[in-house]
């Protein structure tokens, strides 16, 4: 079987992810202490305002470029090397998500919230099982379809509230990042069964990094997207172009030194 070309390594996504991430940040947190006036209405001519706009599209494209260029190979193996650092990270992005939800089951939220917390804590216990089976170059299978689940009710849950704030500035980020960690973990959650995406789930999941970063600013559900943000960014698929096989007899494969493009 013929590898799929990786035009591009690692480090430009990383690169890109990293300073885009620390630059939104530090743009969103301006934003909000001096991109409002003295009625409190936000003031979309503002520098913070523009630049952080302008941001976002030049990472979400320079990640769309890149990412197409790393690769279509869908299967485990060509994907899921054993890794440290993620499971460090699945760890403790496991343990934070368990502690919010926790947290706000105490408050004796209601049913349909008490329903959503309860697979935030499953979805949790998925993420830091994740993170161990990782050491070992395995993936968490298709109990991870859990935690796009939790994702999109957690949206419903929070979309009403945002959703009465006139000024789409005020939370469009927050929605992005819970989005596109949503997208993210759904792609991520295919590739036990061979569908998942290479490119797609690199882009929604550095995409949701950055997202995540820019909202760690507001101070409101801090824990979750850290938690999210840590989780993505230590558990992405292998960066590194595939090994390429080829085919022996009675379906046997060897693997051969990876082309150097």
């Amino acid at each position: 079987m013929k590898a799929q070309k990786q035009k591009f390594g690692p480090m430009p996504v990383l690169a890109i992810t990293l300073v885009g991430s620390i630059c939104g940040f530090i743009l969103r947190t301006l934003m909000l202490a001096h991109g409002y006036d003295e009625l409190g209405i936000q003031i979309t001519g503002s520098l913070p305002y523009v630049g952080l706009w302008v941001l976002t599209f030049l990472v979400l494209g320079a990640l769309g470029f890149f990412c197409h260029g790393m690769g279509t190979r869908a299967s485990v193996e060509d994907n899921w090397t054993p890794s440290f650092l993620a499971c460090g990270g699945g760890v403790v992005s496991g343990l934070l998500l368990v502690g919010v939800n926790v947290a706000a089951l105490m408050d004796h939220p209601g049913a349909f919230q008490s329903v959503v917390n309860a697979l935030g804590l499953i979805s949790g216990a998925v993420i830091a099982c994740g993170g161990i089976l990782r050491l070992k170059g395995k993936h968490y299978g298709p109990l991870g379809m859990v935690v796009p689940v939790y994702l999109a009710l957690w949206v419903v849950t929070h979309f009403t509230a945002w959703s009465t704030d006139p000024l789409l500035g005020d939370y469009c980020f927050q929605l992005l990042a819970c989005t596109f960690s949503m997208l993210a973990s759904v792609h991520l959650s295919g590739f036990p069964i061979g569908r998942g995406s290479r490119r797609l789930s690199l882009f929604y999941s550095l995409g949701a990094v950055f997202f995540c970063s820019i909202s760690l600013a507001h101070r409101e559900e801090f824990l979750f997207y850290l938690a999210m943000l840590l989780w993505l960014l230590t558990g992405l698929c292998d960066l590194h172009k595939p090994t390429r096989r080829r085919k022996l007899g009675e379906g046997f494969t060897q693997e051969e030194a990876p082309d150097h493009d």
